[in-house]
Parts: C-alpha cells; sequence; structure tokens
C-alpha cells in the first residue's frame, strides 16, 4: 500500500508539472527571432505579423515520431488553413537536414534551422541528454503575437487533430 501512495504522489507531482507548463506560457508574448528555413531564407516574427501560428518544437529530422508529426501536419494542411493558422516547425538540426526532411515528407511549411538555439533557448525547450536537442511541445501564437496555448505533453500521432480542435475555440 506504501509503494501505491508512493506512486501517485509522484504521478500526480508530475502532472500538477505538466499543468504547469503548459500555463507558463499562456499570455507571454513570442519571442522575436531571426532563423534560417530549409530554402536558407531568414525568417523573422515579422513574416507571421496578424497571422495565427502553431509553432511546433521537435527533436530531430528523420525520426520515428517527428517524421509521424510532420507527416500529419502535412496531411492536414488544409484543414488547419480552414481554421485560420499557419505552422512553423523547429528543431535543432540544419538547413540541408530540414530542406532534406521537407522533401521527404512534402512539408510546404516553414522548418526553422535553430543551430544555434536563438529561439529554442528563450523558450527553454532544450534538452542536453541524449544529445542536446528541442522538447517535443508546441505553441499556439495569436495574430498579435501573444502564446495562447501551450502544448507541454504532445502525442505525435494525435497533436494535429488536437490543435485543429482546440483552433476551433481559440480563434473565435
Amino acid at each position: 500500500m506504501l509503494k501505491f501512495m508512493r506512486l501517485a504522489v509522484l504521478l500526480s507531482s508530475v502532472l500538477a508539472l505538466g499543468a504547469q507548463a503548459e500555463t507558463e506560457w499562456v499570455g507571454k508574448p513570442f519571442p522575436n527571432y531571426d532563423v534560417k528555413n530549409q530554402n536558407g531564407d531568414v525568417i523573422t516574427n515579422e513574416k507571421y505579423k496578424d497571422k495565427w501560428v502553431a509553432y511546433y518544437f521537435y527533436p530531430k529530422d528523420n525520426t520515428p515520431g517527428c517524421s509521424i508529426e510532420a507527416e500529419n501536419f502535412a496531411k492536414n494542411q488544409e484543414k488547419l488553413e480552414e481554421v485560420g493558422l499557419e505552422v512553423v516547425g523547429i528543431s535543432l538540426d540544419d538547413v540541408e537536414s530540414h530542406a532534406e526532411f521537407a522533401k521527404d515528407f512534402n512539408l510546404k511549411f516553414d522548418l526553422l534551422a535553430d543551430t544555434e538555439k536563438e529561439l529554442s533557448e528563450k523558450l527553454d525547450m532544450v534538452n542536453i541528454l541524449p544529445w542536446p536537442h528541442t522538447r517535443r511541445e508546441t505553441f499556439i501564437v495569436n495574430g498579435e503575437g501573444v502564446i495562447v496555448k501551450h502544448y507541454a505533453q504532445v502525442n505525435p500521432r494525435k497533436h494535429v487533430s488536437e490543435i485543429i480542435e482546440d483552433m476551433k475555440v481559440l480563434a473565435k
């Protein structure tokens, strides 16, 4: 029984931290950035001024979970546009890796190569173990550049449909 109680306390602590992480950023401005995309073009916040954007951070190009998530964003591009949402993917991979990843999965949205961790560190997205990478999290940012939703725990298979459903309420 004592083991069960310890497990219950541990689980509730983890869930509370996840809930705190999801609300910690809400209401704050999304940080300014100046990062190259998969085409080598420098992208800044200005490109997405007055637009709703899903900034999704993911660990690494061409890995199983990241490929599933990217493919789901690509397959649902039309539905995302219908709810008024642009998509931007971000990882620490370089421009060349992003270019190949975008080609392999027919990604029509920007993939930001945050190799210098400029944006990722501002949002505390960098993990260093087992290798430097961004955590799998997403920020929904409104047309004023304010974070209105933060997904701290993401299931790559279900995440895009969750975003679409949430946008039906958020963008009203």
